[in-house]
C-alpha cells in the first residue's frame, strides 16, 4: 500500500540557517580581508576592506536588502579601507595612504578629500551633525597620532594630536559634544564639544600595554575592547572604565551595540555577548566558531542582526576575507564580482 505524506509537511516553512548562534558565513577565503561593517538598517549594510591583487581597488560593498553592490574604487588600487561612517545623504570611508573618501548617496559620486598625506593611516571615522572625526597614525605608528576633523564641510588636522608613537584606533559617540577616542597604551579620550580629556582606563586592570582597538557608545554605556594576549572589555560607568572581560578569551578587535544588544568579536573567530550585565563568550556556551580567522569588526542592525567581518590580519597582505551574519534576515553571500 502506498503512503502519502501529510500535507502539513509540505507547508512547513524553510528554516533560516542564520537565525540561531553562531549564524552563518556569508563569505570565506576572499582574496582581501574585510575590515569594517556598518549597518544603519537591515537593508543598508556597508562593508570595507583591503584591496585584492587584481587592480579593482579596496573593498567597498553595500547591501540594499536584495543584493550586494561594489563601489568602483579602482583609482585607489592597493589601498585599505579600514572604517566607514554613514548618514542619510553620504558615506565616508577612511583608510591608509591618507584616504578619506566621500560618497554622495544621491549622485553616486565618490571623491577623495584633499589634504591628508600618504603617511597617514586612518583607522576610524565617526561624526554627528556637521562634525566628523577621522583618527589613526602617522609614519607607520612612529609619528604622532592622526586626528582630523570635518567642520563646516572642510577637513583639516585638529590641534595637537598627541605624542610620537601614539595611535588612535577608533572614534565613536552619541552626539557632537559626546565622543570617545581609543588607542594604544590604554588610551581613552573624551570630547565634550570643546576639548578632549584623557580618562584613565586602569581603575580595575593595568592597561599600560593594552591597546584599545574599538569603542562603541551607542548602547547602554560606552564599551571599549582590545587586549594584549587576553581579551579586554571595559565599560564606562559614568565615572570610570570598569573591567568586565570574560575569562579565557583571546584579544578582541571589534565591539558593537544597539537594538538592546552588545557584542565583542576578535581573534580566532571569538565572540562574546552582554547578557544581564555580564559578558558571556561563545566558548563558555559551547557555541562552535564560524571561522578560525580573526573577526575585525561587527555591527548590529535595528532588527537585531549581527554582522561580522575579518580575515588574516596579523601580517600583510591582509587576505582570506570572511563575513558572518546571525539574525532574522536571509542574506545572500558576499562576493567581489
Amino acid at each position: 500500500m502506498r503512503l502519502t505524506l501529510p500535507l502539513i509537511l509540505l507547508l512547513t516553512p524553510a528554516c533560516n540557517p542564520c537565525a540561531d548562534a553562531p549564524g552563518c558565513l556569508l563569505a570565506e577565503g576572499l582574496s582581501p580581508a574585510l575590515l569594517s561593517v556598518r549597518a544603519p538598517a537591515a537593508d543598508d549594510v556597508w562593508i570595507t576592506g583591503a584591496s585584492p591583487d587584481d587592480g579593482t581597488g579596496p573593498v567597498a560593498l553595500n547591501y540594499d536588502g536584495d543584493a550586494w553592490t561594489r563601489l568602483d574604487t579602482s583609482a585607489w588600487a592597493g589601498a585599505e579601507l579600514w572604517w566607514s561612517h554613514t548618514t542619510d545623504d553620504a558615506v565616508v570611508l577612511v583608510g591608509n595612504q591618507g584616504l578619506i573618501l566621500e560618497l554622495d548617496r544621491a549622485s553616486g559620486a565618490l571623491e577623495a578629500v584633499d589634504g591628508p598625506d600618504a603617511e597617514i593611516d586612518f583607522f576610524g571615522v565617526w561624526g554627528a551633525d556637521d562634525t566628523l572625526w577621522a583618527v589613526g597614525q602617522t609614519d607607520g605608528g612612529l609619528g604622532p597620532p592622526a586626528l582630523w576633523q570635518r567642520s563646516g564641510g572642510a577637513w583639516a588636522a585638529f590641534g595637537d594630536p598627541g605624542d610620537d608613537g601614539a595611535v588612535y584606533f577608533k572614534v565613536h559617540g552619541t552626539a557632537a559634544d559626546d565622543a570617545w577616542i581609543v588607542g594604544n597604551g590604554g588610551t581613552a579620550l573624551h570630547w565634550d564639544g570643546a576639548a578632549f580629556t584623557r580618562v584613565p582606563t586602569d581603575a580595575d586592570v593595568d592597561t599600560t600595554n593594552a591597546p584599545l582597538l574599538t569603542v562603541d557608545a551607542g548602547g547602554e554605556r560606552p564599551i571599549a575592547v582590545g587586549g594584549q594576549g587576553n581579551g579586554l572589555i571595559l565599560e564606562y560607568d559614568g565615572s570610570a572604565w570598569r573591567d568586565v572581560s570574560p575569562a579565557f578569551e583571546p584579544g578582541f578587535n571589534g565591539v558593537c551595540a544597539g537594538a538592546g544588544l552588545a557584542w565583542a568579536v576578535g581573534q580566532h573567530g571569538a565572540r562574546s555577548t552582554r547578557e544581564g550585565g555580564a559578558w558571556i563568550s561563545d566558548y563558555t556556551q559551547e557555541v562552535e566558531a564560524l571561522t578560525l580567522e580573526d573577526w575585525h569588526g561587527c555591527a548590529l542592525d535595528p532588527d537585531g542582526g549581527l554582522w561580522t567581518v575579518g580575515g588574516q590580519l596579523t601580517s600583510r597582505p591582509l587576505t582570506r576575507g570572511v563575513a558572518g551574519y546571525q539574525g532574522p534576515g536571509k542574506v545572500p553571500g558576499v562576493t567581489l564580482e
